[in-house]
């Protein structure tokens, strides 16, 4: 079976900010840096490491800014998000299962945070590439979204997740 994982295949995180105070906030878009997906045409199986999001820039309506972000502000951010969001020392890794793949989605099962969900996930492929748009709410996995300044600046619990493979020959 095929196996792919950076550089030829992405997983990207999009989190967007609520709350009173969402205007001194940013929403990010993230990247795991360190991961690997086994897939063919009828069956998927991926891991990846809790440890590895890595903060690519914050989002402006939708756009990247590259200067919103100080060195500092990234480093801070990916700690939070090991540390104390997805708690990366005691639940190492995401995984997924599939159960069955069919023509435009995939049903399976996402482990995270030591709780596993099934569901369906829908999927295209588009100019030779396999792409996975994903919303996942992370309270469904007993994930406390993060807060800062007594909770009036908050990420919302949706978190969007963009995966995209070269699509399996087999």
């Amino acid at each position: 079976m095929p196996r792919f994982g950076p550089p030829t295949a992405t997983c990207e995180l999009f989190t967007s900010r609520e709350g009173v105070l969402a205007a001194v906030g940013h929403d990010l878009k993230l990247q795991v840096e360190r991961f690997h997906i086994d897939a063919d045409r009828t069956r998927v199986s991926a891991a990846f490491d809790a440890g590895s999001l890595r903060v690519i820039a914050a989002l402006r309506g939708g756009k990247e800014d590259a200067g919103a972000l100080s060195e500092r502000d990234r480093q801070e951010i990916e700690r939070n998000v090991a540390r104390d969001v997805l708690q990366a020392h005691r639940f190492p890794e995401v995984s997924f299962v599939s159960s069955e793949v069919l023509p435009g989605r995939i049903r399976g099962t996402l482990s995270l945070h030591g709780r596993d969900q099934t569901g369906e996930f829908p999927f295209e492929e588009l100019s030779g590439r396999c792409v996975a748009r994903i919303d996942v709410d992370v309270r469904r996995f007993g994930i406390r979204p993060y807060t800062a300044m007594l909770g009036a600046l908050r990420v919302a619990p949706v978190v969007h997740v963009v995966v995209s493979t070269p699509v399996p020959d087999v």
